[in-house]
């Protein structure tokens, strides 16, 4: 029996991932990076570091990986209020639906805090969500299992009774790691992941009180 949904933020709760390519893309141009769209996609729902990291060699960029990240999540912060981002078509309902089931709502996304912080502020989600996790909390980032068992943990639900929704390969592996059923939201904006290892793939919030 499912006890608790754990979301992933970006391209779940709000289609994000192309507000982040762009803060991203243009960082990346700034340093004369050409193809940087491309490449960008394999790390899509991964932590910052790893992103920067590889960025960093590939195209050489003098710049630390703790200034290029801080000036990442400084330009998406700044840019929250004014980005037009809503909530994903479905979520409100699938929101209330858990509320009326008492079943615990947390999310868990690869983000960094203040920026979590900002889209809760933005989308009015703090009524709903009871805690959140957050890549700078957990010494592996997505792929690996630690952000969603850090979730449950604060949750104190036991990870078998836990819902996962994802919309990145590296977040359905780890929502698998984890040992709870996984939810692979085949998000068109989201950039081609591929989400089939998951538990069951949906096309829109609106399937998942269904499968609950």
């Amino acid at each position: 029996m499912i006890s608790a949904v754990i979301f992933d933020m970006d391209g779940v709760l709000l289609d994000s991932e192309p507000y982040h390519d762009q803060t991203t893309t243009s960082i990346l141009e700034s340093y004369g990076a050409k193809g940087a769209y491309e490449a960008i996609r394999p790390y899509v729902g991964r932590s910052s570091a790893d992103l920067w990291a590889a960025m960093k060699v590939k195209y050489d960029i003098p710049a630390s990986v703790e200034d290029l990240i801080e000036l990442q999540w400084k330009k998406n912060v700044a840019g929250i209020p004014d980005s037009g981002l809503e909530r994903s078509e479905g979520l409100t309902e699938l929101l209330d639906f858990c509320h009326e089931k008492d079943i615990h709502i947390a999310v868990a996304s690869s983000s960094r805090r203040d920026y979590v912080e900002a889209v809760f502020d933005h989308l009015n989600l703090w009524p709903y969500v009871e805690v959140f996790a957050t890549g700078e909390e957990v010494e592996n980032g997505k792929p690996m299992p630690d952000i969603f068992l850090l979730a449950a943990t604060r949750l104190d639900v036991d990870p078998e009774r836990c819902l996962v929704i994802e919309d990145s390969t590296a977040g359905v592996q780890a929502g698998r790691m984890a040992g709870m059923y996984t939810i692979g939201y085949d998000n068109p904006t989201s950039g081609g992941q591929n989400v089939n290892a998951a538990d069951v793939v949906i096309k829109s919030l609106n399937e998942v009180p269904k499968i609950i």
